[in-house]
C-alpha cells in the first residue's frame, strides 16, 4: 500500500515540477527559519556560555536619574556600591564591551575586549577550547597575559598553529597567551557579562569604559535581599553627593529570570509555524481543484474516501518531509554564512555564534514536520476527497 501510494505521489508530483519545487522551497525556508528561532531561544536561556550561577545572580548595567535619563556607571560608582554590599557570596565589577582595534601580523584586526577583575571567570563561564583563565594573581599583578576566543585565534595566527604559551602584541605590549575560548553568543543571556574577544587583566592597561556590577547570592531567594541592600546603599550614597539615582524595575529578579521561558519558545514557534502552514495549505487547496475530475473519476470507480484521503495526505507528508529535510541541511550553512559576515563586518566581531545542535533540532523537527504535514495536508484533502462526484464531474465549482 505504501509503496503504490509512494510511486502515485511521485508520479503526480513530477507533472508539476513548479509547485513541487516551491513547495519544497517553501518547506525548507520554513524549517531554517524555526531551527534559527530555536537555537537564538536556546542561548538566550543560558544554553551558551552563560554566567555560572545565573539563577542566583542579579546584575546592575545602568541607573536612571531624576529625570528618568539613563547613567552610565563608573568604576568610582561600583567601588562606592559594592564596598556596602554584605549579602553577597561573590560580587563582580565587569566592564561593558571596548572595542578596539590594532594592527597584527601587518593587518588591522578588530575585538571587543573586557578588563578581567579577580572574581570574574568564578561569577562567568567560558568554555576553554585550550588552556586556562587568568588567575587572580595575576590580576593582581597585572601581568600581560591575556585570553582570546577562536575568532582571534584564527586571525592572528597561522592555521595550525596554537597560540598557548605564544605572545600576542596589542597596543605595544607583548601579552602571552594563556586560553583559548569559543566565540561568545550575540544572543546569550548574559552577553552584557561574556561577550569578547579578549580578556586581560584589568590593570594591563587604562581605558574609559563604563562598568556593570554583579553579585551572585548562596541561594536564588538571597536576589531580593541583594536587591533590598543595594537599594539602601545607592540610597546613603545619593544622600552623600546629592544625586537622585535609582534602579530600573527591569534590573529586579536573576539573570536567568530574563531568558525566554520554554512555554514562550513553544508559542512562538507554533505560531511561525501557522503562518506558513496557511500559505501553502491555500496552495494546496489551489492545488486540489485542479485534481477534482481525477479524484471524481477515481470515487466514481469505487475508491473509497479513506484511500483518496491517505493518498493526497502521503503526497503534502512526502513533500514536507523533503523540505524539512532540505531545511536542516542548509540550517548550519546559512549560520556559519552569517556569522562569518558579521565576524567581518565593522568594528564589532561578535557573532551569532549559535552552535549548531542536530539533537534539538531532530528532536524538534520530527514534532514540527508531523504538525505541518497535518495541518497544510489533512485539510485539503479532505475537501477534495469530499468533493461530490457529479457536480465535480459536470465543472460545477464548490
Amino acid at each position: 500500500m505504501i509503496r503504490n501510494y509512494f510511486l502515485t505521489t511521485i508520479r503526480t508530483l513530477r507533472q508539476n515540477p513548479l509547485y513541487t519545487a516551491l513547495s519544497v522551497f517553501g518547506i525548507a525556508l520554513t524549517f531554517v527559519f524555526v531551527s534559527i528561532l530555536l537555537l537564538i531561544v536556546k542561548s538566550m536561556n543560558g544554553d551558551y556560555i552563560p554566567p555560572k550561577y545565573a539563577e542566583r545572580t542579579w546584575k546592575v548595567t545602568y541607573l536612571f536619574d531624576e529625570n528618568g535619563r539613563y547613567v552610565s556607571i563608573n568604576k568610582g560608582l561600583c567601588d562606592a556600591l559594592v564596598s556596602k554590599m554584605k549579602t553577597p557570596e561573590m560580587m563582580l565589577v565587569v566592564n561593558g564591551e571596548k572595542f578596539e582595534s590594532d594592527v597584527v601580523n601587518d593587518k588591522i584586526v578588530g575585538f571587543s575586549m573586557k578588563f578581567v577583575t579577580k572574581n570574574y571567570f568564578d561569577v562567568c563561564r567560558l568554555t576553554f577550547l585550550r588552556g586556562r583563565p587568568i588567575n587572580k594573581q595575576e590580576i593582581a599583578d597585572a601581568a600581560p597575559v591575556i585570553v582570546i576566543d577562536r575568532y582571534i585565534s584564527t586571525q592572528c595566527f597561522a592555521k595550525g598553529e596554537d597560540p598557548i604559551g605564544k605572545t600576542l602584541e596589542l597596543f605595544g605590549i607583548q601579552f602571552q597567551v594563556v586560553g583559548i575560548v569559543e566565540n561568545s553568543s550575540y544572543f546569550a543571556y548574559g552577553a552584557r557579562l561574556t561577550n569578547a574577544n579578549i580578556w586581560i587583566p584589568e590593570k594591563v592597561i587604562q581605558r574609559n569604559v563604563t562598568y556593570a556590577m554583579c553579585f551572585t547570592g548562596k541561594n536564588e531567594a538571597s536576589i531580593a535581599d541583594m536587591q533590598a541592600e543595594f537599594d539602601r546603599a545607592l540610597a546613603e550614597y545619593n544622600t552623600a553627593t546629592g544625586n537622585q539615582y535609582s534602579v530600573s524595575n527591569n534590573a529586579k529578579g536573576s539573570i536567568k529570570q530574563q531568558g525566554l521561558t520554554g512555554k514562550v519558545t513553544v508559542t512562538v514557534c507554533l505560531i511561525l509555524m501557522l503562518i506558513p502552514a496557511f500559505n501553502i495549505l491555500s496552495l494546496n487547496v489551489s492545488k486540489s481543484y485542479d485534481r477534482s475530475e481525477e479524484i471524481a473519476v477515481r470515487k466514481a470507480f469505487g475508491a473509497p474516501l479513506y484511500t483518496i484521503f491517505a493518498q493526497l495526505f502521503f503526497e503534502n507528508f512526502l513533500l514536507t518531509l523533503t523540505g524539512a529535510v532540505a531545511g536542516i541541511c542548509i540550517t548550519p550553512v546559512i549560520i556559519n554564512a552569517v556569522d562569518r559576515w558579521l565576524l567581518g563586518y565593522g568594528d564589532v566581531p561578535i557573532a551569532f555564534s549559535l552552535h549548531f545542535d542536530p539533537t534539538t533540532i531532530i528532536w524538534v523537527a520530527i514534532p514540527c514536520v508531523l504538525v505541518f504535514s497535518f495541518l497544510s495536508g489533512s485539510i485539503p484533502a479532505y475537501i477534495t476527497a469530499k468533493r461530490n462526484i457529479v457536480n465535480v464531474l459536470k465543472g460545477e465549482a464548490q
